[in-house]
């Protein structure tokens, strides 16, 4: 269909299913779970700031935008502001393309 197929989505489609809660099992030995800070964004960081060079990061923002410069605002929004979690350049400089392409769309339209 037309929605997604992930839960959350901005779409509000689909929701968790509370068949899908976690089993229970029997296993010998010690078993744990370990906190993992709430940061996606620290991979993604070392990535952005310290694999890619100025022309990647130029081609890879480049290649974002062109996926996402027809979405709706508040999509745009929202990847922007998570562009931005892992590098303030880096959603500054996507915030610039998308800014400059809306504006220019609405010009058109007017044409």
């Amino acid at each position: 269909g037309d929605i997604p197929n992930y839960f959350p989505n901005s779409f509000n489609g689909h929701v968790t299913c509370p068949k899908s809660a976690e089993s229970r099992f029997t296993v010998s030995g010690d078993v744990a779970r370990h906190e993992q800070p709430d940061d996606c964004f620290e991979q993604p960081r070392i990535f952005y700031r310290k694999v890619l060079n100025e022309q990647e990061r130029t081609r890879m923002i480049e290649n974002i935008f062109s996926t996402m410069k027809d979405c709706l605002p508040r999509i745009q929004d929202r990847a922007i502001q998570n562009f931005g979690k892992v590098d303030a350049d880096f959603g500054n400089r996507l915030r610039k393309m998308i800014d400059n392409y809306n504006s220019q769309k609405q010009v058109r339209a007017h044409i």
